[in-house]
Formats: structure tokens, sequence, C-alpha cells
């Protein structure tokens, strides 16, 4: 068997032509949707982010608008201006980088954003939402990223535990036809960015989930591995996720984001022409050989394209609530 590939670049444009459509009605109305974008100093990652995050946003018919402090700003003037922009009612999201050097973002940031301008889900008002199935939160990115792959494919999902989705007695109408309804997932991973979060969405939808994590001793963690329909793998290592933790035709969805220096085959390392720096190339945590083993499987880097779309959706949900428009 070689897995079939989960395209995360369709799943990502589906979301932002869903944004287009919403932002031209929210500009029919007099209401553009806007992204403000808090930067210190001008770090690579940072400036790479601003710039796809910007790209997705123009795509998906919303305005940025990048709010750039001195590498040396301190947490009062930090504070002040982040203030200042939370309460600028044109701006209908804040999207701010971190880490801070000498700031306590939970301090200058989470105690300072409105949980509506909230589009990075970073608050515990808004992860609060999420325990308890509010449709008025703002999820992690991420973390709903993984949930749209799994919605996206849902017939292919279906097929591969169709086991699953014979009649179900006790489930309301309508909601055995919920992808997730009785779905098998195993999360190797148990951060508040993605395994919490995604195991809260897919539980609140009465999918079976388990969660298991670097301190799980292996035999349990392939026990649960093994059982499950669809295995969600986020390790910080490469290669850590093997075919023989995978049931035979599951579907595996790699969020893993593991970067390394890249080197060509005689051991030299491969120079980035433009920066004069080594290339650094993005891995996930799961061995080549899990492609011999599942039957549908994302690539790397995949899910990133779309957590960028996502920011937009939780944008234009932001500007939604904000201006009282279900």
């Amino acid at each position: 068997m070689s897995a079939k590939v989960l395209d995360c670049k369709l799943v990502a444009q589906s979301i932002k032509d869903e944004c287009k459509a919403a932002a031209d009605e929210l500009k029919a109305k007099g209401i553009t949707p806007k992204l403000g974008i808090f930067r210190v100093g001008a770090k690579g990652p940072d400036l790479s982010y601003e710039k796809g995050a910007t790209k997705t946003m123009n795509e998906a018919g919303i305005e940025v608008q990048v709010f750039e402090l001195p590498a040396d700003v301190s947490q009062e003037e930090y504070i002040e201006k982040f203030k200042a922009v939370n309460a600028d009612p044109a701006i209908h999201g804040i999207l701010a980088f971190r880490p801070l050097d000498n700031i306590d973002e939970n301090v200058a940031i989470g105690e300072n954003i409105s949980p509506l301008k909230d589009v990075d889900a970073c608050t515990a008002a808004n992860m609060g939402k999420l325990v308890i199935n509010d449709p008025t939160g703002l999820y992690p990115c991420t973390a709903s990223a993984i949930v749209e792959v799994i919605d996206y494919y849902a017939e292919e999902i279906k097929e591969v535990a169709r086991a699953k989705f014979e009649p179900l007695p006790l489930a309301k109408p309508g909601q055995e036809d919920d992808v997730a309804c009785g779905l098998d997932v195993c999360i190797i991973n148990n951060s508040n960015v993605i395994g919490k979060p995604v195991s809260m969405m897919l539980t609140n939808r009465f999918a079976t989930v388990s969660i298991v994590h670097h301190l799980t001793h292996p035999e349990i963690k392939n026990e649960y591995t093994r059982r499950a329909d669809v295995v969600i793998a986020a390790t910080p290592f490469k290669n850590s996720v093997t075919a023989d933790m995978i049931k035979e035709g599951a579907v595996v969805i790699d969020a893993a984001v593991v970067r390394e220096k890249a080197f060509d085959a005689d051991g030299n390392p491969i120079m980035n022409e433009k920066t004069g720096r080594q290339k650094i190339i993005t891995l996930g945590c799961c061995a080549p050989d899990v492609e011999e083993v599942a039957s549908w499987k994302t690539p790397v880097p995949g899910v990133g394209a779309i957590t960028s779309a996502l920011l937009a959706k939780n944008l234009i949900k932001a500007c939604k609530l904000q201006n009282g428009i279900n």
C-alpha cells in the first residue's frame, strides 16, 4: 500500500474562497475586515510569517495593517500601543508575534487583548469557550486546520472507518452523518496548540479520542495508535512515528514542524543564495515507511497552509461578532 495524499492546498483554498465571499458581503455592508499584526524588531521568522499571513489575508479580501515596534521597546510602551490598537474598532483581529524578549507576553498580550479580537486564540476565554462548545469562541488555528482536513476528506475517512458509521441507535437526526461521530482518533501531542484543542473539538462532535505523548510508555502508546482510524501526529522529532505504530489502512495527519539544516548527498551544507545562510528544510514527525501502511496521509509541509487560511476565517468570524452579524 502507498498512502494517497490528503491535499492540504485544496483545503486551504476552499477556506480562502469562503472567506473572500464573506468579506465581499461585509464590504457591501460598509464593513472592511482588517487584521492588525504586532511585530517587535525584524526577526527572520516573524518577517516570513508576516509575508505569508499578509498574502493569505489579501487573497481572502482582508486588509492588513502592520504595527512595527523597535527591538528595544519597553513593556510599558508595548502595552500602551497594544491597548490603542485593541480599542480601535477598525481593527477586527490582532496577531501578535511571539516570543517577546524582555516582555511578559502573558501580561502584555494575554491581559490586554479582547477575546473578540483574539484571532490566534491565545486567551483563556477562548479556550474555555472551546471546552463548552460555545460557537462564539475563536479557536486555535493549527488545531482547527487539522479538523478541517478531516471534514474536507469526510467521505474518504468514512470509507476507512466504515464499520463505525453503521446506524448509531442513540444518535440524533443528522448526527450520524458527521464524519467525527464515532470516529476513533489518537492524537500524539498534548499541547495547548494541538493536542488539547483538537481533542475538545472532536469530542464535542462525539468522536472517541485518546491522547498520548512523549512520556507515554511506548508499548501503551502503540496500543492506542494501532487501534485508531485517524492518527494525528505532532511530535518534535523526525521519524518518531513509524509504520509499526499505525493500523493498516489508517488515515495519518502529520502536523509536526521539524526544522533542520540542509545538506547535499556528500554532506556539504546547501546554502541559500539570497541570504548567504544555510538552507533550512521543514520535516514532519512520520518516518517514510508510514506511507506504506496508511491509506491516506497529509504531505509535509501541508497542515501549515491551512493554518494561515484559518487565521483569515477567525478574522471574518471576529468581524461578524463585533458587528452583530450571524
